[in-house]
């Protein structure tokens, strides 16, 4: 199973790990063939570990249309959502407080 994987603000630990697996093409950007069993592993290793961190895996899954998935965890501002079977990436607007405590877009 082809799998990418994005990390950013996450332990140093992790980046170890996912480097026996994987290899680091830039920063925080890691990629490799891995059995499924072993990609399901390091998205929860990498969860598990993230804290605050934002982790994006993207892995092939010849079952569906477009020939991958897409799991996120911490993506602000983004989310997957499913559109007749297509995997498509919404944007979600992030809301800035003023200073009497009211919303703006």
């Amino acid at each position: 199973m082809f799998t990418t994987l994005r990390i950013t603000a996450v332990p140093d630990h992790l980046r170890g790990y996912l480097s026996r697996f994987l290899v680091e093409y830039g920063t925080g950007m890691y990629v490799g063939n891995v059995s499924k069993r072993v990609a399901e592993s390091l998205w929860a290793k990498a969860v598990d570990a993230a804290a605050d961190g934002e982790v994006v895996m993207v892995t092939s899954a010849p079952q569906t249309e477009q020939g991958f998935r897409v799991q996120l965890h911490q993506a602000r501002g983004k989310d997957v959502i499913d559109f007749d079977g297509f995997s498509l990436m919404r944007s979600i607007p992030l809301i800035a407080h003023d200073e009497k405590g009211g919303s703006q877009p």
